[in-house]
């Protein structure tokens, strides 16, 4: 992979202290543009809603909102498509997958008025959650070989699929609600037809699998993190992928597109190293060390990252030329 030569015009511009709160353990920028500068923080036994404040030439301040309390470990962050402080009352509506086998759906005006209720079917821990984009369902993934999509009218269980192996990821995307990507931890993915629950495209690596992502602004390009390997697909060809990148020597991780597809960031609490990639000319456009990092999420405005290392929220804005 060629590395660019201009890696020192993606950098840090800012970073904030949560050692009051210990490590942080997942995050989670909002993907919807009603609440496009909120950002969730998952500790161990609470989650910290923050406003990043962005100014013309991109310098960033982060105010602390509200603060919710978890009665287990926080996995999973979401944001629902609801959520909005740009009238009042404020609308937060979030779920938590915690490591009790639970996801806690929060609702709050920011006001005193908070609201929180458990879902309870999952018999193992949970990888991931998401809302759909039409705020129909919330869906989680878990090592206990299921999915389950749950009614946001009342959150009830109304749908749940069997898997081959333990659910890694889960995505919708905003330009079809009626499909769901699912990634299993044995290396498939699959895409799902959400009235019919039956899959409708399979891919297939044959490794391991630790993370899938669905680009926002193409529904062709997704993006998973296999054995190290970074790979782009494209569904117009669906039977290898586009391309292959080597990005850690050892397995595990997250990956996210950003919201324009053209860059990648994989990060690996194991290998201690943010990278991005541009996936269009496969170039390496940031490769950073990290101490003891979170998930990452990207801006779905602007081109900043964030990353959870330890207790320290750390954002990079990344130039793409």
């Amino acid at each position: 992979m060629e590395i660019a030569s201009h890696l020192n015009d993606s950098k840090v511009v800012f970073k904030k202290d949560f050692s009051e709160y210990g490590q942080i353990l997942n995050i989670e920028f909002s993907p919807f543009i009603l609440s496009q500068d909120l950002i969730l923080i998952g500790f161990e036994s609470k989650v910290v809603l923050g406003h990043l404040k962005i100014d013309e030439e991109q310098s960033l301040e982060l105010d602390i909102l509200a603060e919710f309390t978890l009665k287990s470990r926080c996995c999973s962050l979401t944001f629902s498509p609801e959520t909005s402080t740009s009238i009042l009352p404020n609308n937060i509506i979030f779920a938590a997958a915690c490591k009790d086998y639970k996801v806690r759906v929060f609702r709050s005006d920011l006001r005193g008025s908070d609201v929180c209720k458990v879902l309870s079917e999952h018999n193992s821990y949970i990888n991931d959650v998401k809302f759909d984009p039409d705020n129909n369902f919330l869906v989680s993934v878990s090592d206990d070989n299921t999915a389950k999509l749950w009614d946001t009218t009342d959150f009830q269980c109304v749908v749940t699929l069997q898997l081959t192996s333990p659910g890694m990821s889960v995505c919708w995307h905003k330009d079809d609600g009626s499909k769901l990507l699912i990634a299993e931890k044995i290396g498939l993915i699959r895409f799902y037809n959400v009235e019919t629950q039956n899959p409708i495209l399979s891919l297939d690596y044959g490794k391991p699998l630790a993370c899938a992502h669905w680009a926002p602004s193409d529904s062709q390009l997704v993006a998973s993190l296999q054995l190290g390997e970074l790979l782009i697909w494209d569904l117009s060809k669906p039977c290898v992928p586009a391309s292959n990148t080597l990005v850690f020597t050892e397995a595990g991780g997250f990956v996210r597109f950003n919201s324009f597809g053209n860059l990648v960031a994989a990060i690996n609490s194991l290998d201690s190293t943010l990278k991005i990639v541009d996936c269009q000319i496969n170039q390496m456009k940031l490769s950073v060390p990290v101490t003891l990092p979170s998930n990452v999420s990207w801006h779905c405005r602007y081109p900043i990252v964030c990353v959870g290392d330890y207790m320290t929220l750390t954002f990079w804005k990344v130039v793409s030329k």
